[in-house]
């Protein structure tokens, strides 16, 4: 298995990640758009890149809603 967690210290909250969820979310923390993370999802796997980027923002609302990502 190659997941990966994302952990709040005040809360406790834990967030677990697959490859890909810890790839975006390392992406995004790195200062990738959403635009150029879905260009490279595209790129690894066998998907348009009008899902990759559906699929880029789901995620991120997700983190975000859970408080792991502050800004928009």
């Amino acid at each position: 298995m190659n997941d990966r967690f994302l952990f709040k210290e005040d809360s406790g909250d834990v967030f677990t990640l697959n490859a890909t969820g810890a790839l975006v979310y390392r992406l995004y923390s790195e200062g990738l758009p959403p635009r150029e993370i879905a260009k490279r999802l595209k790129s690894r796997y066998e998907v348009g890149e009008a899902q990759a980027l559906d699929d880029v923002h789901a995620f991120l609302a997700q983190v975000r809603i859970h408080g792991f990502i502050l800004k928009a």
